[in-house]
């Protein structure tokens, strides 16, 4: 695995339970159904020296501005602020202290000056001492001369790690996309972010519309949403590309949407779309022989081919291994089920294929859920998970067909009335 996707693995493991942007525990009614924002200190404000000045291109960091990254992170971790609700405040400083060294290598100098402040601090307050060991130890694990890191904003996990903006694959309620909203907003108004909107916002805007993907948005909250951003991009010409790109996929890939069409070669080569499949529930399956997690999928595709034979439900794939004889082997073996698969691994980096980038994956397997109409009905689903999704959506179309047939049938049949016979 690469460093960047080890590095942003990490993180979302090391932060999630560590930032919140809301509290809603206690509070009156209405406070648990729209929690504040609130923000960490630690986020307030600019703490530590710009990134942009530690940008060394892979050199070596200097000792000068070692020593003054070193200083911010002393001044940041004692202030009074960060004593006070120390679990909370400084996993997010140590964080913005690893970013600094995304780009420079860290001498065996610089690092033992790292561990000799550690040690020094926990012997100095021996209560916070662990908080600092483990959020410290990704410098070990991360910085060197590498591919660089991404820089995950001021790195407060806000909304994503919310599971009270997690609508579960149901309609969001209005209440749920004002939350969202102002969470978003927030985080682009935190001084890091401000501080190279461009380059920091890129964070913020992905986490939003993955979390849009937890549940249902209707046409009225998705207009909010553009509206949203139309606002945003007034503010901010200078990333109105990057905001296009954000809107698309916002209102391209998010459930209640229809999914936009697919066109392209299958691994035997022959062209297809996924209009072609309309009227079908149709599961997208992301996925490639490279992929552990995504092989690991096959038994409960094989029981959904199985399962639901001669049922309206087709399973199509889109495969990312760089030869297509691969996947093409794995069909023939009956190791991977013999559902039709674009191939997708034809670019240079396999997981980087035209499909897969217009739809935004990045993790793989993803899994969308179409119903018959192509609105997208869930992402993400996999396993028993899946099968249950599947066999309930089949459910719905049945019992929508039984109700459209009631209808047509309770329709009283026209009489005929015999003309009248000419005058004469």
């Amino acid at each position: 695995m690469k460093k960047t996707l080890a590095f942003a693995a990490g993180a979302i493991v090391c932060f999630a339970l560590g930032f919140v942007i809301a509290d809603a525990r206690g509070g009156t009614a209405a406070d648990r159904d729209h929690p504040p924002i609130n923000v960490p200190v630690a986020a307030t404000e600019v703490w530590f020296p710009p990134l942009g000045d530690y940008d060394t291109g892979g050199e070596p960091l200097d000792d000068e501005r070692f020593e003054a990254l070193m200083s911010a992170l002393d001044e940041a971790l004692t202030a009074r602020p960060t004593l006070a609700r120390f679990d909370r405040e400084a996993p997010l400083h140590i964080w913005n202290f690893i970013r600094r060294f995304a780009s420079p290598w860290i001498t065996l100098e610089q690092r033992k000056a790292v561990t000799a402040y550690v040690a020094a601090f926990a012997e100095e307050h021996p209560e916070r001492a662990e908080v600092v060991e483990t959020n410290m130890a990704a410098l070990e694990r991360y910085a060197g001369p590498s591919e660089k890191v991404p820089a995950f904003a001021s790195k407060v996990s806000n909304y994503s790690y919310r599971s009270w903006f997690s609508a579960d694959g149901e309609p969001f309620s209005d209440a749920q996309i004002d939350g969202i909203l102002a969470s978003l907003d927030a985080m682009l108004e935190l001084p890091e972010t401000q501080a190279d909107f461009e380059a920091e916002s890129e964070h913020h805007f992905s986490l939003f519309a993955n979390r849009l993907r937890r549940g249902r948005i209707s046409d009225g909250q998705f207009a909010r949403v553009d509206a949203y951003f139309d606002e945003v991009e007034a503010n901010n010409p200078e990333i109105a590309g990057a905001l296009a790109e954000h809107r698309y996929r916002v209102a391209s890939f998010t459930p209640g949407r229809v999914a936009p069409n697919i066109v392209g070669k299958d691994t035997e080569g022959v062209e297809f779309g996924l209009e072609d499949y309309r009227g079908n529930i149709v599961v997208l399956i992301f996925s490639g022989e490279w992929c552990g997690p995504c092989v690991g999928e096959y038994p409960f595709h094989h029981f959904i081919v199985e399962q639901f034979e001669g049922d309206p439900v087709v399973l199509l794939g889109i495969n990312s291994d760089a030869d297509v004889e691969t996947i093409r082997s794995a069909k023939a073996s009956g190791k991977a089920p013999a559902y039709r698969t674009w191939w997708d691994g034809h670019a240079e980096s396999n997981t980087s294929g035209p499909i897969a980038t217009a739809w935004g994956v990045t993790t793989w397997p993803t899994i969308y859920v179409l119903d018959e109409k192509g609105v997208i009905r869930s992402i993400g689903d996999r396993g028993g998970h899946l099968i249950a999704k599947v066999g309930d959506m089949l459910m719905e179309m049945r019992t929508r067909e039984m109700d459209r047939s009631r209808t047509v049938e309770s329709v009283p049949a026209m009489r005929t009335v015999p003309a009248k016979p000419p005058n004469g």
